[in-house]
Formats: C-alpha cells, structure tokens, sequence
C-alpha cells in the first residue's frame, strides 16, 4: 500500500509538470517533452537497478539510504508547498516559449528527479517492510499518469490544492519512519563493535506486542504467522502493525534514540511546511 502511495505521489509531480507542458507547448515542440521524459524513465530504472545491488554490499548504505530518503522526502515536501501556487504559470510561460531544448530539460529534469526520488524510496520501503509489492508501486504511476493526461485535456478543472495538502502530512509521518529506521540499522550495525552502541541499542523506549510461539485460540484468527512465530495485530509485523509501519515507521520494539530521531524529523518537518503556506490564488 505505503508504495503505491509513495508512487503515485512522486509520478503525480512529474505528471503534473509534463501534462502542463504539454497542454500549452505548440504540438510541433511537444516532441521534445516526451524524449526528455523517455530518457529520464530510462535513466531512473537504472538507478533502482543500482540501488538494490548496492543496498546487499554492505548495512551502511541502508543506513545512507534510508536517511537520504527521509531528508529528500522533507525537501520535495516543502518546495512543493513553497512553489505550488506558482508553478503553473511558470511552466505556461516556459512551453509558450516555443524553444525545443526548454521542453525537454524542463521535462527530463523533473521526470529524473521524481524517478531517482522514487527508486530511493522504494528501496527505503523494501528494506523496512520485505514485501513491497512492485504491482501496488506500477499501479501508483499509472493513476498519476492518467492524472497527467486529465491535466493535458481538461486544465485547472481538476482540484487538487486539498490533495497535496493532505498527502505531503503522511509523507511528513514516512519521512520520520525513514529517518528512525535508518537509525535502527545504524545501531543494529555498531552495538557488536561499540559499547555505547550496545547500551543505545538496548535502551528501549517502549517493547510491547511480542511474537508469541501460539497465538490464543479464541484470537487466531487476528495474529499474522511469519518465520515460525504469531504476530499481534498491532506489531509490526502484524497486518494492522504492518500499515501503520509503513506509514510512520511504527515498531512494536523501539530505542529512545528512534523514537526522538522520529520525533525530530516529524517536527521539523512540520514546521517548515507551516512556515510556508501555500500563497492565495491570484485573482
């Protein structure tokens, strides 16, 4: 679910960009914007490519991985609140430039970005869930396109002010999951070299829901059996656990090292989407 999610989200910024681009570009030019975005595709699927061999190297590049994702995700939260208001008419006055290589770098730059955005958190996400489903992730940038192409043929008729403002919240609670994962893995890695790092490790915030070797009879039905033990609902691992894992980085199991790094993240992320709010339509 969190990677179609995720998805759709990052292609839905791409979309939108291409599908006003090419709403105002004249059809001569509008070449341009799908080699540019072509490219940019090719280029991203090579990077996941990438992302997956290295993340089997070696635990540090999850750790690099997951903080990267969740410092990323802050940044696309926050540029879209500041730029949102204005983009359009930005990008209508670039496609009515009629200049062919401003076409395609205004394309295959954002295409790129969103696509080496969207490989990163989708490694982030296979790393802390194991069962990411590349089917939920194909169907979130097949709505965000058929989203681009409705922009292309219908313009501003599609509201969707309310929808980023909503979805950039949960990506603010994943982006704090990112971070307080990446922190698990670093001291999952350091507590065997490193006393401090043992005592960080086993310092636990809260440690509720274990596993249980047989769930109770009357309740078998709600734990989630995996790698030889029943699972509670609400661990993680459980199958209400699991949507909330993926979502805010819920861990029935936490250090206070995580739980402030979540904590951390959420509110200042928080804070600088509030410290700019998206400016009133021109009239």
């Amino acid at each position: 679910m969190s990677e179609a999610f995720v998805t759709f989200r990052e292609a839905l910024e791409a979309a939108l960009v291409v599908g006003i681009l090419a709403r105002y570009a004249p059809r001569q030019e509008r070449a341009w914007l799908w080699i540019g975005l072509g490219t940019a595709i090719c280029i991203s699927g090579a990077a996941a490519v990438v992302l997956a061999r290295l993340s089997t190297i070696h635990q540090l590049w999850e750790v690099l991985f997951s903080g990267s994702a969740a410092g990323m995700l802050l940044y696309m939260i926050v540029w879209m609140q500041r730029r949102g208001a204005t983009l359009s008419a930005d990008l209508k006055e670039a496609a009515q430039s009629s200049v062919g290589w401003l076409l395609f770098g205004l394309s295959f730059s954002t295409t790129l970005r969103e696509g080496l955005e969207t490989a990163l958190f989708l490694r982030t996400l296979w790393a802390m869930q194991r069962d990411l489903s590349w089917i939920g992730g194909l169907l979130g940038v097949l709505s965000a396109a058929i989203i681009g192409v409705a922009i292309f043929l219908y313009g501003k008729r599609i509201p969707l002010r309310p929808f980023f403002r909503i979805t950039s919240i949960l990506l603010l609670f994943m982006a704090a999951g990112m971070a307080a994962y990446a922190v698990h893995e670093l001291l999952e890695y350091l507590e065997a070299r490193y006393s401090w790092a043992e005592d960080m490790a086993e310092a636990k915030a809260w440690q509720v829901f274990t596993p249980q070797s047989s769930p109770p009879e009357a309740q078998s039905w709600a734990y989630t059996f995996s790698e030889g033990q029943y699972y509670p609902p609400l661990h993680h691992k459980g199958w209400v656990g699991a949507i909330l894992h993926a979502f805010t980085g819920w861990r029935a199991e936490a250090t206070w090292a995580e739980l402030i790094t979540w904590l951390l993240t959420l509110s200042t992320g928080l804070y600088f989407w509030q410290r700019y709010p998206s400016p009133a339509k021109p009239k």
